[in-house]
This record gives C-alpha cells, structure tokens and sequence, in this order.
C-alpha cells in the first residue's frame, strides 16, 4: 500500500492531462492542492498507536502537550478526509455531467439520422414523381446532413474520450478512500477518546468551581467596598482625562484645519493632472484613428495595383498561349512540361549540396575521432595532479577564487564539447569514440548553455541588486597570500606525494572512472515554476573494489542560491553499497541551470550532474510537405497541417506564405546515402528545414499586438500583406492563434487550382516564442483541365447484400461552352449486376448531369466477376467510364462495394426442454450467429402462447459477426406432450426455423407463489413473505402428501416450517424470512487485511524511515484484541493470523463490521429453494424414508436485495443490546444511545410504544436526521420491584427498522449505620473543631448511591423554625455568626460498593458561644429511602474552663445576632453569671430523703499554647447555705485540660419546716481559668406535698 506522500509529486514530474480532463482539473483542484501541506503531518499509515507511544516516553511532564498535538494532528487529518471527499465528490460530479453530455450527444445522433432518412425518403418520392428542383433541394440538403452526422462522430469521440479519463480518476479516487477507511475509524476511535478526556476534565473544573464560588461567596462584602472605592478613584480619573481632551481637542482643531486644506489642494491638482491626462489620451486615439483611416487608403490602392498587375499576368499568358496554339503547339502541354523540368532541376542541386554537406561531415568526424584518441591517451598521465591541484585550491583558495577558476574550466569544457558536438551531428560514425569522454562533452555543453542564459538574467529595473550583484570583484590582498602560500605549499608537497602517487598507480588501474556512481547520473528537474520547490533522491554506489568513504563539499557556484543538498554522511561504505541524499531545487529566476554537485572520497574527488530547465515551448508539426495530388482546374481541395507543442510553454503561431525568396530544403539518410522522396514528409522539420537569410521572418506576435504596440507599423504591416503574390494556395482562418502547452492545433490549407500544372508554395510558421524556429512546410499540387468530370470519382456503396437494390447518383460536370454528349458504359462481367440510367444524355454547357446508378448483387456475382471480386473479403472494385463527344480520353470513374449475405445460423438444428411442471417453466439458452458483416434486425414472429423469448421479446439486431444468447422459456399451462416450430425472421423477410420438444407434468403439490421478491433489506432488517403450500389432488388417487423445503446453509433466508404434511384439498401456511447479517467469514477476513495492512505500512515505514530511532526508539505494533500482545515491530517475522484469533464481540470485530456496514454496497441474491414432496401413505405403512420424485419437486425462487442499513448504532460499541446491569430499586438510571445515519438521504425516525406500566421509558422525542448525523436517545430504567424486566424496542425509518434490546435487574438496596441515634459533642472552644466518625455499611450485591443530608440546610426547615422558636424540642439549634453551617458531614454522598464500608466524618466548628447548638442528619439513597436520622448536639464556650448543670434561667433557643451588636453602649455586662439548682425532697416512711444535684466544672482540651492547662474553683459564702440544710462537696479543687470535676449538693430538710414550703439559698463558685468567672448559684429546695405525713 503505498504511502499519502505518493500523492504530493510536484506537478512537473507527473504525466500531462489531455484537453479534456484538463479543464476539469483546473477547476476543481488537484492533489498536490489537498495534500499541499503533508511535509507536516507524520505518516498516517502507523495509526494513533505510534503517536501514543512516542509521546509517553517524554515524561509525565509533557501531557498536556501531548493531547494538544494530538488535537491538531486529528484536526488537521479530519480536514485532509472531508477534502478528499470532497474531492472524490468533484470527480464524481463530473463522470455524471460527462455521461449526460454523452446521453444529449447520442439522442442528437439518432435525431440527425431519422431526419437523413426522411430526406432520403423525400428524394427517393421526388426521384419517383421527377421533380428535379425538389431533387437538387433535398440532395444539398442531404449532404449537409451527412457532413454535420460525420463532425458528430468526431465529437462523440472526443466525448468518450473524456468520459473514460473522468472514470479513471474517479477510481483512483474510491482506491484513496478505501486506503483511507482504516484512519477514519482511528480517527473516530481517537475523537471518542478525546471527548472522554474532555468530560472528565469538566467533571473536575464544575468541582473546584464549586470549591472556589463557596469561597469567593464569604469576599463578596469586601469586594464590593473595594469596587466602590476603585469605581469612586476611576471617575476621578476620567473626569481629569475628559478635561484634558478637551484642552487637547481646542489646540489640535487648529492644526486639522489647515491640513484639511492643504489636502483639498492636492486633491485639486490631482484632478486637474487626470483631466489633463484624458486630453492627452482623446488626442492619442484620434491621431490611432487618423493613421487606421490612411492606411485603409493606401490598402485600397495597393489592391487596385495588384489586380492591374494580374491582369496584365493573365494578358500575357494568353499572349503566350496564343502564339504557341498558332504555332499548331500544345500550350497547356509545354507550359506544365516547362515547370517540370524546372522542379526536377531543382531537386537535383539539392541532392547535390546534401551529398556534399554529408561528405563532408563524416571526413569532419573521422578527423576529430582520431584527435579524441590522442588527446586521452595523453591526458591520462596528468590526471592524477590535476586533481591534487584542484583539492589544494579548494582548501586553500577563498570560494570566490574556486568559483571563477570552476567556471573557466567549465568554459573551456564547454568549447571542446561544442566542437565535438556541432562536429558529430546526427550520423552514427562516432560510435567508436569513448563513452566517458563524450559524457563529459554532453555535460561541458549543458553548463556553457546554463552559463550563457545566467549571464543574460539583469535585473529590469535598478535596486538594491546595484549594490549586492557585481559582475567582477578585485581580488583582495587575503586571496593573493592564500595564492602564494599555495604555490609554496605546492613545492613542499610534491616530494611527499611522489611516494603515494607510486602506491596508488595500481589501484588506479583497477577503478577506472569516477569512485561513485549515481542514480540517476544526471539530476534532471524539467519544467519548473517559479517559487515552488522539488525535490528528488538520488542514490550513491560504490563501485570500487574498496571500502571508500563520501563527503559532500558543496555545489557550484551558480546553483548555491536554488539548490540544496540534504546527505548525512554513511561513513565506512564496502563496495557495492549504497547511501542517498536528497536535492531540493527552489526556482527563484525563470532561467535554466545546470552544474555539478561535488562530493569527496578516499579515492578522489567526484560529481554528480544537475540540470534544471525551465518551461519551453517545443513546436512541431506531423508533415512538412503536403500533396494535394492531381485535381481538376476549379476544385476546392482542402488539407489540415497539425501542429503540435510538446512542451508545457504556450505560444502564439502565425502562418504565412514565403514569396519573396526561395526555399532551400536539405534531407539526410543513413541507409546507403540515399533519398527517397517519399519519406521526405516524415522528417523533422528542426532538423531538416533551414531558412535562408535572404527570406525575411514573419513577426511572432498577431497583427492585432503589432498594432496596439506600435500604430505606426500599422502601414508596414500591410505592405507586406499585400505584397504576396496569388497562389492556388490558401489559408483557412486559423493562421493567426495560440497553442497552449502539450495541445494540437489544426491550420487548413486550400487548394484552388485556376492553371493546369504543377504548383508549389512554401508556407513558414512563426512563434511568439523568441526560443521557438520558424518551421517551414512545403506545399504542391498539379491541376489537369478536363471539360467533363465525374464530382465523385469514386462512388462508395458502402456494404451491400446480394439480392438487394441499391442505387446512387452520378453527378457530371461541364466547363464547355457547348452541350456535349455523355455515354455511360458498364463493362459486360457486371451488366447482370449493374446498370446506369440513362445510358446516353446531353450536358448543357457549364452546367452538370445526373444519372442513376443501379446495383443488384446477384449469388452469381464471384463467377462472373471474377476480376473485380474478392469472394473471400466481399470486396468489389468496378471501373466506369462516361465517354464525351469529341473526347478521345473518357471519364474514369470506380464504383466500390462490399457485398456480403444475410445468413442467420443457429448453434442447435432442435431443442428439447425435457420434463417440466406446469407450475415452473424450463429455460433453454440458443446462440444465434450473424454470419453476415452488416447489422441484421430479427425477430421470432408466430410463437405459440406458452413459450417465451428474451430477451427483448425475441426481437434484436444483430451486429457484423456477432453471437447472442437467445433464451427460450417454456412455462406450460396443462400437461401432455409439446412438439412444435418457431421461426426466427429477419428485416430482409428471410426465415430461420428451430424445432422444439417438450413434456409438461402436474405436480401434487402447488405454491401459492413460485416467486418471491423482498423489497430492499437494510443489514440487521428483516422482511417476511407468507405463502401456502396446497395439496390439489383429486379423485381416486388423492392422498396426503409430505413436503421438505432444502434451505441452504449459512443463507439469510429462513422458512417456518421447513417440512409438513398436507391432506388433499387443504393447504398450509409457510412464512419465509430474509434477515440479511454481515457473516463471521466475512468480518473475520476483513480484520484480517486491516492486521495485514497495518503490518505492511510499518514495516514500509522501518525500510523507508531508518533514522525513525531519533524520534521512536522502540516502536511497537499494537494489534487492538482482548488476546493482543506488544510485539516489537523488528522483532521476529510476522505470522499471518488466522480467523480464530478474532473473537466475536471484540472491540476490533465490532469496529470491522461498523466499517464494512458504512462501505455496504447493495446486494442482490437469488436463491431457489427446492420444495421435495412424496405420498405420506407410503411412509407410514411402511415406516421408511419418503421417496421423493425429481419431476414432482417444486421450486420456490427468491430475490433477496440486501442494501446498506441507513441507521447504524454507534455507541455501546454497537450492540444491539442494552445491559442496565443491577439497579436498586426506585433508582433512575439513564443510557443515551447514539444512532447514526449512514444513508445519503435525511430520514424521519419513529419509535416503537414501550410497556407504560414498565421501568423502561424514551425520555427525548425521535426527529429527522440528515445524512452523515447523529441523534442521541436517552433511555431511563426506573423499576419499582425487585425482579428482572427485559422490552424491545424498536427504532424505525422509512428504509429499515433497528431493534433495540433492554434489559436490567432491580435489587433491594440494604444499609445499616453503627451509631445508635445521637452524636453528642462535649465543649469545644470557640473556632475550634471536634470530630467523630460513624460507618455505613452496604449488605447488597450492588453499588448504592446515598447523600446526607443536614435539616439545618433545608428551608422548609428555617422557615419553620421561626414559627416554633418557643418550642423547647425544636432540632435545628443556633447556627455560626459567619453563615456557615456549625456541622460539616464529609463526604456529603457517593456510593459504597457491593459488601464495603463507607466511614462518615461530622466536624462540629462554632465559630461563638453556646449552649445550644442542635442539628439532624440524615443519611438517604437515591431512591428517598432513609437510611438513618442521627441527632446532633454540641456546646462551646469562650476560655478553657466552664459549669454545667442546675436548671435552665432563660429561653431555649437564642438569637442569630451576636450580643454585642444590641448590648454594648446600652446595658452593662454583670460581674456574675447566674446558676439555679433545684432539690425535691420526698418522705418515705415517715421520714425524709436528701435531696442530691450535682454540677460539674471542667477544663476544656485547647490548641493554643498560650491557653492554661488546669482549672481552680472556690466556693464562698458557705456557711450560711449550710444552715439552710445544703452540704457541699468538695469545697475547692482543679481541674486538668480534658476533664470535669464533679460537685455535689445535697439538702436535708431541717426540723419543723413547713410542707410544701420552699428554702432558698444562694452561694458564690469562683473558677479560675484563661479568665476568673464568678458564678451565683441559687439553691431552692422544697418538700413534695404529696409525700408529706
């Protein structure tokens, strides 16, 4: 499989286009134009995988430029397929713009030639009823007729031509598409993979948008002041600069004023200078009019003289001819026996100087052959020094100084190699010299041209190239020293040499000839443009018999500016190896080059040859010397020369006649130093053809450029128009044109004869080109005076067949002045045959005379005719005569034909169609052979109603020689036996007879329908027919009948039953069903050829890309399989995989069937299914096989058209079935399928109903795709019950149906929490965090998805809360002054998978103190089922030490304000903090219980270090509580960091205290901490009335 860089060949090295396909390649583009920019792009044949590779090697540090140049290398490669599809669109258009025009041109063939026949029925009618005027009408109007069909035929096959070449590139281009199918399913494969990447890279850019909003959320207030005070600072500012314009505005409108009138000014005087320029132009054109107006005078006149100067011509002619007809003389006779002689003595000086010239060129190469051989045999001796001499110039001299010695020693080659050249010629004498020696002569020569034509490239205008191109630069003092110390270096190195010099004497004579050779060994760039660049590889061979090395030095001087050189030296190179470089030529003059590229070896220095041409025009024409033969005086005769240009230069061409000199015309030949006249056309005209310097040259350019370059050639001009003297030669209208590059052009030539003789003219072709010669084409002809001529001297029949008339007309002409009469004689072999009518006629003078000519070819036309016959061609050549009164030479005329017979041949005498059903019918296949060498029309006429021909019905033409399948269908309607004829007649009412047998049964068994065709079936559609098998028999023998359909294997076509049996009279229903697949076969090969091919193009890559390790160091072959390995691509031979390796269902299956359902071209198959029935009677009593009888089988015929699906699912790797795997219950879960549409035509997609009780549901409504789109269809899955559910959908389409399977399982999700209800968090410091965690366990075989959630987040919580503000039991507590939420819950959802644990983590962080901080958690699954509701509570306090305990003194729930907003400069902080501590006391038995309560002081666990780590309390003012009946304990303590210190408070009820009365008390508790809190404690006690006693 060749690589894309195949297609991007520069123009000039590809074939040239015909005229044709040219046009239509100009317009829609070429390939260099879609692969322009493929010197970018790597070489697509290795796939994605190698970029992949390669990119992975370089570092994690480099992924992100990894998918970047990845991105462009698929977007650029997507836009090189959407332009060769778009090109292979063009091409396509095209073939169908060219196979309509071929259409309208073939019906306006058939349109002329049913007009030609109705003119010829008209003459023949007119003929008939002798009306001569209508005759002569309608014969013109046949000829033209005929002349317009005959330039349609050259243009039908002009129009074919074209069509085949748009064909040819049409499938060139479906080749392309198909090497490209296997890089657009990686293209796709890599877009899907890039679109994955893109999505996961959203995922986490919407997560940390989250996480940076909620941050930027709590700066919004200070960013907003911030704004205000930049927007305040900015107005400012603006206010200043608008002051400032302004002030600035005031003083430039002083300064735009006057420079707006200074440029109205200007404007002023421009106008005036282009008014003036008008007039100087007005003046110009009328003084042009003034000179076209006198030199159309002095033209007027110069004719008047010119026809006096004719007249006086024809005077003295006759002058002449009347004194030689005095005489008694033929005049006529003597005159053209004079011009005779003069022409035959012309020819023989001519022979005589070619003899001379040839002479004296062979003496000229004998002499420089033997100079050749002296000079080399004396210049071998000094080669050796020479060429030490050069490389120590080369090292030491500047490279200036080496370029002019180069170019002197170029020169001189070149003068010796024009000698021998110019010395040589053409002849073949030389062909003993050296070839070395003339290879250097050919390249000296090439380099002096190139040289020449550079010396000639002068800038058109001066410019910086005055400065930069010198033509000659002062040696400067550095080059003289270098010159001088080489010259002593030299001296020094000579004795050192000497010795080398002997050693190397011997190995000089083994390697003869340059160390290196190249392939190709001239570097040839041919037709180069300006500003493009080619390149081109040469390869490098060791011929010595050593191991020699190679270094490139440089190339010459003249090249350096266009031509580069990419070579990496090989190193050590054994003999016969090999190594390339690569030459790149980037034109910048249109000028031609040509030098030397240098290289240097162990063995001496050598070069390689470069030429680069540019565009040249190369005219020549197919003949120099046209003969128009022998013709009558007054006929028009009329030639075409074709000049042709085979270079890719246009030109511009005039064609002239020479009059005013003589044109000398030199042949030469190599066989026996002789000419031959009659192969003088075929000569090359730039080698043969040489004008003498006395003829002046015509002007390349057309009268028309002349004139508008210079009016005052304008009377030169037709002076030399004018000045021709009249010929009986003319030109046609195309002498003046343009020849475009590799095209034809035709120039007519006339001949008008007015004097009998020879005549001759040479005509001289003149080029616009100043590279292109003159060409020079001799022109001759002889005229003969007859009073009486045949027009048509040969009359052609064309093909005629015997026994059939045919008739022409013979046309006389008369240039008497009398009437003469005519006779016409037909010799007596062909009087049985042919006859002219009328024998005997008078012509009128100078008027013409028809006759009819007669011929009926008769068998015996061989024996009769024998001299004029050729029986075994046909071909009849009979010679006529019309002999003239008072002429002893009659008018010879010659009548051809062509005479063949009308046989028809059949290849069977009888036919016999055998046994058939009367349900089927027999078809039996004739060859009919047209024996004759015309076109026969035939038809089988008379057939009875059970047979049928085809094709066409039995009618057809038949053409020359031609065979041609005639099918006879015999379908019988009743048994018995047929015996019968038919006859086959053709348009000549000829018959061929063909006798038939055949014998026609009835079956038990009948189909309802012997023939079945499906409509077009998408692959993966399918369609069912439903037909009957019907037991028909009756009477007697009636039994029931088994039947057996043979389906065949690995078909697409399915039968439901294949066998049964059926009573008589009864019938049974049989469904058949096509469901055209892709075979595992066929799937399995193609995956095959893409292994196969992607082998070949890596290992065309390793062969062609051996530096490839600089960029790769290990390339791999990565074949895409379940069971693939990596395998190093230069590791051991590839094995050729076989089918087994490919699993169905596998990612490159999959992707092998998408590419070949893309590429499905449509396909037609036709099955015949036979259907065996047999007597089930039989079969049971005897318990044996059924005997099934071959004339009773029935045959059932399908037409099964399969065609490429228009929708194809591609997603889900295109299975067609869609797995929701497990689901919990109550949980949606979406599947988006994508469809595609492959078909050319936009298509409206409908859907199948699902069950509406069911879990499975269409969430997106099905609309009309266009051709090459996609449609995405969301599925959910939402099951309420635990079970599995299992629908089929259908997606329809006018085309086809795509069935879509869905099915999933629901599972009942199960989650258990390790924490009992409540997570209580003890104090923790203000902006400070404690956490606890507690697990969720997942006990289902699933993956549940769950989320927590926080009723403090909820808002129909918060507006709740202020309805219930007063409710003691509310949940949701206080929350942080900052907004945020007091608990935080990570992760706030997720899923836990099947049989794991999830750890949830609550952080509780207030931010001030409080008491009362509250919240609920709730842990839910997808499905709104909760899982758990776990109770929040947490406590904070400002310093390291805090009291808990006694009863609450204020309301539950506090305010979201702080404190310190409504308090501070108001109300006054107290000095205590209050407790309250009430004690029941209760009497049992009589007597009272203490009554305990206990508070406890305790020390908060802090991060600060600058926190204390223990806690003092004191209790004051004890005693009188005690007296009360309070005891507490302990009295004072400490506390340490993380605990609680606990004190209890007991009271007994004293003596004689009242029931139901209340003891109050209150004592002091002073903790020390961070701070010294003093707490008021008030105990109250009282006795339960109820237990009193």
């Amino acid at each position: 499989m060749a690589n894309i860089a195949d297609l991007s060949t520069p123009a000039s090295e590809q074939e040239p286009h015909k005229i044709g396909a040219q046009e239509h390649t100009d317009e829609i583009g070429t390939w260099d134009d879609i692969f322009r920019f493929e010197d970018d792009f790597p070489d697509w044949s290795t796939g994605f995988d190698s970029w992949e590779v390669s990119d992975c090697e370089d570092g994690s540090d480099k992924g992100g430029e990894k998918q970047n140049t990845d991105k462009i290398r698929m977007f650029k490669l997507q836009k090189i397929l959407d332009q060769l599809d778009i090109f292979y669109q063009q091409k396509k258009q095209d073939v169908l713009q060219a196979r309509d025009e071929l259409k309208a041109f073939q019906l306006h063939v058939t349109n002329l030639e049913e007009l030609r026949g109705k003119i010829e029925v008209d003459m023949e009618r007119e003929r008939q009823s002798e009306n001569s005027v209508a005759l002569f009408r309608l014969r013109a109007q046949h000829k033209r007729m005929c002349a317009e069909l005959q330039a349609e035929e050259d243009l039908g096959a002009h129009l074919a031509m074209i069509l085949k070449e748009h064909e040819l590139e049409l499938c060139q281009v479906e080749v392309e598409l198909g090497r490209f199918s296997s890089l657009r399913q990686e293209l796709e494969l890599e877009e899907k993979n890039v679109q994955s990447q893109d999505k996961k890279k959203q995922k986490l850019r919407l997560q940390r948008e989250k996480h940076v909003i909620k941050e930027r959320r709590h700066k919004a207030q200070h960013d907003k002041i911030e704004y205000n005070k930049a927007l305040q600072l900015e107005l400012d500012v603006q206010r200043k600069q608008q002051q400032q314009a302004l002030a600035s505005h005031r003083k430039v409108a002083v300064y735009l004023k006057q420079t707006l009138q200074r440029m109205k000014q200007k404007a002023s005087e421009a106008e005036e200078r282009r008014k003036e320029l008008i007039k100087k132009r007005q003046t110009a054109v009328m003084t042009l009019k003034a000179s076209f107006a006198a030199s159309q005078e002095t033209m007027c006149a110069r004719k008047q003289r010119q026809k006096a100067y004719e007249q006086k011509q024809r005077e003295r002619e006759q002058i002449l001819r009347e004194s030689l007809e005095a005489k008694g003389l033929n005049s006529t006779e003597l005159i053209h026996r004079q011009r005779l002689q003069e022409g035959f003595n012309k020819k023989i000086a001519e022979f005589e100087d070619t003899q001379r010239v040839g002479q004296m060129e062979i003496v000229a190469k004998l002499l420089l052959e033997q100079n050749t051989k002296e000079r080399c045999r004396k210049s071998s001796v000094l080669s050796h020094e020479r060429k030490l001499d050069e490389k120590l110039h080369e090292n030491l001299l500047p490279p200036s100084a080496l370029t002019r010695r180069e170019e002197r020693h170029v020169m001189s080659s070149s003068r010796a190699s024009c000698v021998r050249s110019h010395s040589v010629g053409d002849s073949d004498v030389s062909s003993s010299l050296d070839s070395a020696e003339l290879k250097w002569g050919e390249r000296g020569e090439m380099e002096n041209e190139d040289e020449g034509e550079m010396s000639l490239a002068q800038p058109e205008f001066t410019g910086l190239w005055e400065h930069k191109h010198k033509d000659y630069t002062a040696p400067s003092d550095e080059n003289i020293q270098l010159e001088t110390s080489y010259t002593t270096i030299k001296t020094d190195m000579n004795k050192s040499l000497v010795s080398k010099l002997a050693k190397k004497s011997v190995k000089s004579r083994e390697s003869k000839g340059p160390p290196f050779i190249s392939k190709p060994e001239v570097i040839l760039f041919k037709d180069c443009d300006v500003g493009k660049i080619y390149k081109k590889k040469i390869t490098l061979t060791n011929v010595t018999y050593l191991t020699n090395y190679c270094k490139l030095l440089g190339v010459s001087q003249n090249l350096k500016d266009y031509v580069s050189v990419s070579f990496e030296p090989p190193g050590p190179m054994s003999a016969g190896m090999a190594c390339e470089l690569e030459v790149i030529f980037r034109p910048l003059l249109d000028v031609d080059l040509g030098g030397m590229i240098h290289f240097q070896s162990a063995t001496g220095p050598f070069s390689v040859s470069i030429k680069c041409s540019k565009k040249k025009c190369e005219v020549v024409v197919d003949q120099c010397l046209v003969d128009f033969g022998t013709h009558v005086v007054g006929q028009n005769v009329s030639r075409v020369i074709t000049l042709t240009n085979r270079g890719a230069l246009g030109t511009g061409y005039m064609l002239t006649p020479i009059t005013n000199g003589t044109l000398q015309q030199s042949f030469t030949t190599l066989v026996s130093g002789k000419t031959d006249s009659a192969e003088m056309p075929s000569v090359n005209v730039e080698n043969t053809a040489e004008i003498p310097s006395g003829v002046s040259p015509v002007s390349s350019r057309s009268p028309d450029e002349v004139l508008m370059a210079d009016p005052g050639l304008a009377d030169t001009t037709v002076e030399q128009q004018s000045s021709f003297e009249p010929t009986e030669f003319s030109i046609g209208e195309a002498y003046v044109g343009d020849v475009g590059p590799f095209m034809s052009v035709k120039l007519p030539i006339i001949f008008t004869p007015t004097i009998p003789g020879e005549a001759k003219l040479d005509f001289q072709i003149t080029f616009s080109q100043p590279s292109c010669e003159s060409i020079v084409v001799s022109v001759c002809g002889v005229a003969e005076s007859a009073p009486v001529w045949v027009t048509k001297p040969n009359i052609d029949l064309k093909i005629c067949m015997y026994d059939r008339l045919y008739q022409d007309s013979i046309e006389v002409q008369s240039r008497a002045s009398t009437a003469l009469r005519l006779t016409f004689k037909v010799c007596k072999e062909m009087r049985n045959h042919m006859s002219i009518l009328p024998k005997t006629g008078f012509i009128q003078a100078k008027s013409s005379f028809s006759a009819q000519l007669k011929f009926l070819p008769r068998q015996s036309l061989y024996a009769d005719a024998k001299s004029f016959f050729n029986k075994d061609t046909g071909v009849l050549e009979v010679p006529l005569t019309v002999q003239v009164a008072d002429q002893v030479k009659p008018v010879l005329f010659m009548v051809h034909a062509v005479v063949t017979n009308s046989d028809l041949q059949f290849d069977h005498t009888e036919v016999d169609f055998g046994h058939c059903s009367i349900y089927e019918f027999a078809q039996i296949a004739v060859r009919l052979t047209n024996c004759s060498i015309l076109p026969q029309v035939f038809g089988f006429v008379g057939n009875p109603k059970f047979i049928d021909i085809q094709p066409n019905d039995g009618f057809g033409t038949l053409l020359p020689s031609q065979c041609m399948e005639i099918y006879l269908i015999f379908s019988p309607s009743k048994a018995g036996e047929y015996n019968f004829t038919l006859t086959c007649k053709t348009s000549i009412n000829r018959d061929f007879l063909l006798s038939c047998h055949a014998t026609a049964i009835q079956p038990s068994l009948k189909l309802s329908d012997c023939l079945v065709e499906f409509g077009g079936t998408a692959v993966g559609d399918r369609t069912t027919a439903v037909l009957y098998v019907e037991n028909i028999s009756t009477g007697p023998e009636a039994a029931a009948r088994l039947f057996t359909f043979s389906v065949p294997e690995n078909s697409d076509i399915t039968i439901t039953p294949t066998s049964g049996r059926v009573l008589p009279g009864q019938k049974c229903l049989v469904q058949v069903t096509f469901s055209p697949t892709l075979s595992d076969d066929v799937i399995n090969a193609e995956a095959l050829h893409w292994r196969e091919e992607f082998h070949t193009d890596t290992s065309n890559c390793q062969h062609t890309e051996p530096d490839a390790k600089s960029k790769i160091e290990a390339p791999l072959l990565l074949v895409k399989d379940h069971g693939s390995k990596v395998m190093p691509a230069n590791g051991s031979p590839f094995h050729s995989p076989s089918p087994a390796d490919i699993q169905a269902g596998s990612f490159e299956y999959l992707a092998v069937k998408a590419s070949l359902l893309h590429s499905f071209t449509e396909r037609h198959v036709r099955y015949v299914i036979s259907c065996f029935n047999s007597s089930s009677d039989l079969v049971l009593e005897t318990s044996e096989e059924p005997r099934y009888s071959t004339h009773q089988t029935l045959y059932l015929e399908l037409h099964c058209p399969a065609i490429r699906p228009a929708l194809l699912l591609i997603s889900d790797s295109g299975h067609n079935t869609i797995h929701f795997n497990q689901v919990a219950v109550g949980q949606k879960v979406f599947k988006k399928l994508v469809i595609q549409n492959i078909s050319s035509e936009t298509v409206k997609l409908t859907s199948s109903l699902l069950d509406v009780t069911g879990p499975f549901s269409v969430l997106n409504a099905m609309r009309s795709i266009g051709p090459e789109d996609t449609h995405m269809i969301l599925i959910a899955f939402t099951p309420s019950l635990a079970k599995k559910y299992y629908e089929t959908l259908e997606v329809n389409c006018s085309q086809m149906s795509l069935e879509l399977a869905l099915c999933g399982e629901a599972v009942n999700p199960i989650i258990t929490c390790s924490n009992g209800g409540h997570i209580n968090f003890d104090y923790v410091p203000v902006n400070e965090s404690a956490s606890q965690v507690f697990r969720l366990q997942n006990m289902s075989s699933l993956d549940v998805q769950f989320s927590v959630l926080l009723e403090g987040h909820c808002l129909t919580e918060r507006n709740d809360r202020t309805q219930s503000v007063m409710d003691s039991t509310v949940h949701v507590g206080p929350q942080n002054y900052s907004g945020m939420s007091v608990f935080r819950v990570s992760p706030s959802g997720g899923a836990i998978t099947s049989a794991g644990a999830l750890d949830i983590t609550v952080t509780f962080h207030p931010d001030h103190e409080s008491l009362r901080y509250r919240d609920v958690l709730t842990v839910q699954l997808m499905n709104k089922q909760t899982v758990c509701a776990l109770e929040l509570r947490g406590s904070s306090c400002q310093h390291n030490m805090f009291v808990c305990g006694g009863d609450p003194v204020d309301v539950c729930s506090e305010s979201l304000i702080p404190s310190h907003i409504y308090t501070s400069g108001l109300m006054k902080h107290e000095d205590s903090k209050r407790l309250l501590l009430t004690l029941r006391s209760e009497y049992q038995e009589g007597r009272a219980i203490v009554a305990t309560r206990r508070l406890h002081v305790g020390c908060v666990y802090s991060t600060k270090p600058t926190t204390k780590k223990t806690v003092e309390f004191t209790w004051e003012n004890i005693p009188p509580v005690e007296q009360q009946g309070f005891k507490v304990a302990p009295m004072q303590g400490s506390v340490d960091a993380g605990h609680r210190c606990p004190i209890t408070i007991s009271w007994m009820p004293p003596s004689g205290l009242a029931p139901n009365s209340v003891v109050q008390a209150c004592a002091l508790l002073t903790v020390r901490g961070d701070e010294t809190d003093v707490y008021r404690v008030t105990l109250m006690a009282h006795t339960d009335k109820n237990t009193a006693t």
